[in-house]
C-alpha cells in the first residue's frame, strides 16, 4: 500500500596525557609539518595509545572535546585506544589538550578537554581524534555512550545499548547490536543494520535509518532536512509521520489517516508508537522485506 500527504536533526604520559591502571600505554613523538594555509602555521600531532584485556573492561564511554570519535569491533583480542591530539599552532596547541584514558570498575573512560582559553577558531586551534578497537561479538564490551562537541561519531559492529552524540556533526552506526540514541544539533544521521532505535533526532540534517526493533515508543526527526526510515515489515507498532513538504509511505498500514501533511496507521497488530517528522523536508517510510 503506497500512501501519500502533502500540505495545501608510565601513569602520567606525554605532556597533559594520564591513564588509569592495567593499560599499556605508548606516546608517539611530534611529528610536524608546515602548514599551508594563509597563516603558514607549524601543524604537529601527537598520539597517545593504550591497550587493555577484555576480561578488565565490560563498558565504554567516550567524552570527545573537538574532532572525531570511532569505536570499532575487529578481529582482535585486545581493546586498543589510539587518541590522536592535533595543532596548528606547534608545539604550543597541543599543551591544551588533556587526555584521560582509565579504567575504574569495569568501565574504560577516555575523555578529552580543553583549556578553558583554547577553542577550535582560536590561536591554538587543537583537536584531538579518538579511536578505539574491541574483539568482535560479546567478547567485546558494551559501548554505553559516546559523544563529541565538534566531530564526527560513529560505531561498527558494536554491542550495547549507547546514546552517540555530538554537537556539530554527523552520527553514524552500522551493524551495531542494541538499542541506539543518536543525536546531533547540525549533522547527518545513518544508521543501517542496527538490533533498534530509541530516539534519533538532529536539529539540521537529514536522516536515513533502519527501524529492525524497538522496546518503547521512538521518535525520528529532524527540524530542517529530509528523513527516510525503512521499517522492518514484521514489527507490531503504530506510525505518525508528519512533514510540512510531505509523507510518502509504501508501509502496509491499515486504519490509515492521511492529509494535512500527515500520515498515521498501524503496522500488523499494532504497538508501540513510532513518530517521524520533518518540520522542512520530505519525510518517506520505506518497507524492510525479510529475506
Amino acid at each position: 500500500m503506497s500512501t501519500r500527504a502533502h500540505l495545501s536533526d608510565p601513569q602520567s604520559v606525554s605532556r597533559r596525557a594520564f591513564l588509569g591502571t592495567g593499560a599499556v600505554v605508548a606516546v608517539g613523538s611530534l611529528s610536524g609539518c608546515l602548514a599551508r594555509g594563509p597563516f603558514l602555521r607549524d601543524e604537529v600531532t601527537e598520539a597517545v595509545t593504550a591497550t587493555f584485556a577484555p576480561a578488565d573492561v565490560q563498558e565504554i564511554r567516550v567524552v570527545n572535546a573537538i574532532g572525531d570519535a570511532t569505536v570499532r569491533a575487529v578481529n582482535t583480542d585486545e581493546i586498543g585506544v589510539r587518541v590522536l591530539k592535533r595543532s596548528v599552532a606547534g608545539a604550543r596547541g597541543l599543551e591544551d589538550i588533556t587526555v584521560q584514558i582509565g579504567v575504574e570498575g569495569d568501565v574504560l573512560t577516555v575523555e578529552t578537554t580543553l583549556d578553558d582559553d583554547a577553542t577550535w577558531f582560536t590561536r591554538s586551534s587543537p583537536g584531538t581524534d579518538v579511536s578505539i578497537t574491541v574483539p568482535q561479538g560479546t567478547a567485546g564490551p558494551i559501548v554505553s555512550s559516546i559523544s563529541s562537541r565538534l566531530g564526527n561519531v560513529a560505531l561498527f559492529d558494536t554491542r550495547g545499548d549507547t546514546v552517540a552524540r555530538t554537537n556539530l556533526g554527523d552520527v553514524t552506526a552500522a551493524r551495531a547490536d542494541g538499542y541506539l540514541t543518536l543525536e546531533s544539533e547540525l549533522g547527518t544521521i545513518l544508521a543501517d543494520d542496527v538490533a533498534g532505535l530509541d530516539r534519533v533526532r538532529t536539529e539540521l540534517g537529514q536522516i536515513k535509518v533502519d527501524l529492525a526493533g524497538l522496546r518503547t515508543d521512538v521518535e525520528i526527526g529532524t527540524q530542517m532536512g529530509d528523513v527516510v526510515v525503512g521499517i522492518a515489515e514484521t514489527l507490531d507498532l503504530d506510525v505518525v509521520a508528519e512533514s510540512n513538504a510531505g509523507v510518502d509511505s509504501d508501509l502496509p498500514l491499515t486504519g490509515v489517516q492521511s492529509g494535512g501533511g500527515r500520515v498515521s496507521g498501524r503496522l500488523n497488530a499494532g504497538g508501540s508508537r513510532v513518530h517521524v517528522f520533518s518540520d522542512v523536508g520530505d519525510v518517506s517510510l520505506r518497507t524492510i522485506r525479510g529475506e
